[in-house]
C-alpha cells in the first residue's frame, strides 16, 4: 500500500496532461508529436513547438495523404464552415490525450488556435483551478470567455482560456501575439483609470484623460474578451430607449463601481461618436439635474432629455470641440448622465447644429 502522500501525487499526475502510452510507445516520433500537441493544448509549448505542430497538421490536412508521416496516417482532418473566419478543422485522432484532466480523441483548430470540447463540470473545475475571470459580450461570439486577468492587453505568451461554443464549451489558449503592439508603445501603456472615466462622464476630463478613455473604449470594442483590460467585465448591445427609440450606445460593465455624482454604478454607456455616460439606475432625476447644473430650460421638447454646453476648446485641426452635459430618463425609469462631445468648424456659428449623440 502506498503512503497517502504518494497516492495524492499519482492522482495529480494522472489528471495532468498525458498521452496514450500504448499508442506512442512503438514510435518515438509519434510519442514526440503527441507530447508537443499536448503541450500546445495546455498552453505550455514554446513558440517553435507551436509552429512545428501547426505546420505538421497543416501539411497533413492539405498535403498528399500518402506522404504523411507514419504516425499521422490514421489521423482524420476535415474542414467545416464556409467563411474563413468561421472555418474549423476537426482533427480526429486514434490516440487518447488527457488535457487538464479531460480525455479526448478530437481537437479543433480555428482562427483562435487549438482547442478541445469540455462540459460544464470540467469548465467549472478548470476555471476555479486557474483562477480565470469571466468576461461576456453580446456583440460577437464567443459570448463568454474565461481567461486570466489582463492589465493592458499585452499578452506575450499563451495562457489557459475557456470559451463558450453554442451550448458547449472549448478549452484552449489565448493568442500569444495579442497586444504586442500595445506593449511596445509607451503611450498605449497609459490606460484609463477610475478618475479618467469619471472625469470623462462629468465633462471635466482634459485631453490626455480623454485619449486614455478613448483607448479603453477602442480596446474593448475591437479586441476579444481575453484581451480586455482587467477592469472590464462585460459589454452588451444597446438596450436603453427613450420614447421607444433605442439609444445608439453600448453598455460596459466594470469590475469595480465608479462614483458618478454621488451614486455608485458599474454600468457605463458609450458611443464611438463621442458619448461617455453612466446608468445611475432608478434614482431621482431632480437630484441628478441639480448636481449636473441643469434645469427645466435645458430640457428638449417632448422628451426627458436635458442638455447644456459645458465647455469648448480649439483643436489642432482648426475645429472646435464642444462638450455638453447630458441627463436623460429612459423608458424603464433609469437615469442616465454623461458628457457628449462633438466637433464643428470655426465657421459654424450655431453649436446647436453640431452632431450630438444622445
Amino acid at each position: 500500500m502506498f503512503p497517502a502522500s504518494l497516492r495524492t501525487s499519482f492522482l495529480l499526475l494522472a489528471l495532468a496532461g498525458t498521452v496514450n502510452a500504448n499508442a506512442a510507445s512503438g514510435d518515438p516520433e509519434a510519442a514526440r508529436f503527441q507530447r508537443d500537441l499536448l503541450a500546445v493544448l495546455e498552453c505550455r509549448a514554446s513558440a517553435d513547438t507551436r509552429q512545428i505542430v501547426a505546420n505538421t497538421l497543416r501539411a497533413a490536412r492539405y498535403g498528399d495523404p500518402d506522404r504523411r508521416p507514419l504516425h499521422l496516417r490514421d489521423w482524420h482532418l476535415e474542414r467545416t464552415g464556409d467563411a474563413d473566419d468561421a472555418a474549423v478543422t476537426v482533427i480526429d485522432m486514434p490516440v487518447l490525450l488527457t488535457v487538464q484532466g479531460v480525455q479526448t480523441r478530437r481537437v479543433f483548430a480555428d482562427d483562435q488556435g487549438f482547442s478541445i470540447a469540455i462540459d460544464a463540470e470540467a469548465r467549472d473545475r478548470i476555471v476555479a483551478s486557474h483562477g480565470l475571470q469571466l468576461r461576456s459580450s453580446t456583440l460577437r461570439e464567443p459570448f463568454k470567455v474565461w481567461s486570466a486577468q489582463s492589465v493592458d492587453g499585452s499578452v506575450s505568451t499563451p495562457s489557459i482560456m475557456v470559451r463558450s461554443d453554442g451550448d458547449e464549451y472549448r478549452l484552449g489558449c489565448t493568442a500569444p501575439h495579442v497586444g504586442m503592439q500595445v506593449a511596445l508603445s509607451p503611450d498605449r501603456q497609459q490606460r484609463a483609470d477610475a478618475n479618467d472615466l469619471t472625469a470623462a462622464i462629468e465633462c471635466r476630463a482634459d485631453d490626455a484623460a480623454l485619449r486614455r478613455a478613448g483607448r479603453l473604449l477602442q480596446q474593448v470594442m475591437e479586441q476579444p474578451q481575453s484581451e480586455w483590460p482587467a477592469e472590464v467585465r462585460a459589454v452588451s448591445a444597446p438596450t436603453h430607449a427613450i420614447k421607444g427609440t433605442v439609444l445608439p450606445v453600448f453598455q460596459i460593465e466594470m469590475q469595480t463601481p465608479l462614483q458618478i455624482q454621488g451614486v455608485d454604478t458599474d454600468r457605463l454607456l458609450v458611443a464611438p461618436a463621442g458619448l461617455f455616460a453612466a446608468d445611475l439606475g432608478r434614482v431621482s432625476v431632480a437630484s441628478v439635474l441639480l448636481d449636473a447644473g441643469l434645469n427645466a430650460a435645458d430640457q428638449q421638447a417632448g422628451v426627458q432629455v436635458w442638455q447644456r454646453e459645458a465647455s469648448r476648446s480649439g483643436l489642432a485641426s482648426g475645429s472646435i470641440r464642444i462638450n455638453e452635459r447630458v441627463v436623460a430618463r429612459a423608458d424603464d425609469g433609469s437615469v442616465l448622465t454623461g458628457c457628449s462631445s462633438s466637433q464643428m468648424h470655426k465657421a459654424e456659428s450655431d453649436p446647436e447644429n453640431a452632431n450630438i449623440p444622445h
